[in-house]
């Protein structure tokens, strides 16, 4: 049987390349677009700090803080072996005597890391403290008394090979 002029070969659309490309543009988009969704979900952002507005609010009490450690001429000299924390804190005479120190550590990117240990005075007067891991990286600690009346803050790599100053600034 001869086909007709106006006859064309029709294939069926499933035989189409064309087809074919216009599916996958859109199902790889959506593909790609729940792979995003589902790492932004697992890995959230920590915020550095939650409520700025409280945070604004406390910046003048943290200054009185400094400006008291200051008055009581505190500094400190910060030394760490593996998981051993050793303070040698230097005052002058009208700074409080102190059975204990805390000491904050804050990683710079992960609050995950972040913890708090309480150094105790040992006879020589230095403070000793037992890390919960030998520490790497930039931290910023904080040495305050438990009454909060004063405060040294101070940003550090570790681990260090030579002991740290640590002066209120």
């Amino acid at each position: 049987m001869a086909k007709d002029a106006n006859e064309t070969d029709v294939r069926p659309w499933y035989k189409e390349p064309w087809n074919y490309l216009l599916i996958v543009l859109p199902v790889s988009s959506v593909t790609a677009a729940s792979i995003m969704i589902s790492t932004f979900n697992q890995n959230n952002v920590e915020m550095v700090i939650d409520d700025y507005y409280k945070e604004g609010k406390a910046i003048n009490q943290k200054l009185e803080r400094i400006k008291q450690a200051k008055a009581f001429g505190i500094t400190a000299l910060l030394s760490i072996e593996d998981d051993l924390l050793l303070l040698d804190v230097n005052k002058n005479k009208n700074a409080p005597e102190l059975a204990a120190l805390s000491l904050s550590f804050f990683h710079s990117t992960q609050g995950k890391r972040d913890f708090k240990v309480m150094a105790t005075q040992r006879a020589d007067g230095k403070y000793l403290a037992r890390l919960p891991d030998a520490i790497k990286g930039n931290w910023q600690i904080t040495v305050e008394p438990h009454d909060l009346k004063w405060k040294i803050q101070q940003r550090v790599s570790l681990p260090s090979e030579e002991q740290i100053l640590l002066i209120p600034q």
